[in-house]
Order: structure tokens, then sequence, then C-alpha cells
């Protein structure tokens, strides 16, 4: 989604289910997760996900602005209210 024309292929991408393992086994809510290697964000997002928060450093403009778009898109997501939420505050 953020490569462009003469990048190299990834051989082995992260899946999220696999991030959200390793981001649940060793943090804990509240803390901070570093990605050292952002790429997309996936990590950042996972850990923001999951109530914690994130640090991600990327060098590559267009995987940054992607992993910006995916942060603001999970944080829009996140704001909006729940079915049950709005029961507790009647």
């Amino acid at each position: 989604m953020a490569r462009d024309d003469a990048d190299e292929r990834h051989i082995c991408p992260l899946q999220l289910g696999f991030i959200e393992r390793c981001v649940r086994l060793w943090s804990n809510p509240g803390e901070t997760v570093l990605s050292p290697f952002a790429g997309i964000g996936s990590e950042v997002y996972v850990a923001r996900k999951l109530g914690r928060r994130g640090v991600g450093i990327e060098l590559k403009p267009s995987y940054w602005r992607t992993s910006v778009d995916n942060l603001r898109r999970l944080d829009d997501e996140m704001s909006l209210p729940v079915l049950f939420d709005t029961l507790e505050s009647a």
C-alpha cells in the first residue's frame, strides 16, 4: 500500500495477529511500545488498539504517511461510541 515503484519486496511482512500476541505478552496497558523500523505503523497501531502508547520511527516518507493515515483512522474508530456505552450512561 505504501510501496513505491523502485521498492524491494518484503519477504516476510508481520501479521497483525502475531504483533498483537507479542504486544499483549511483553507489555502492559499504559506502557510504551517502540517500533524502531515502523514501516506502515503496524506495531504502533496494535499497541494503541490494546491501550498502550506507541512510538514509531520511519525514514521513508510514503510509509510514514501511510502509518499516519492508519493511526488517524484507528483514532476515529476508537472515538466512536459503542452500543453498550450509550446504555451505561442512560
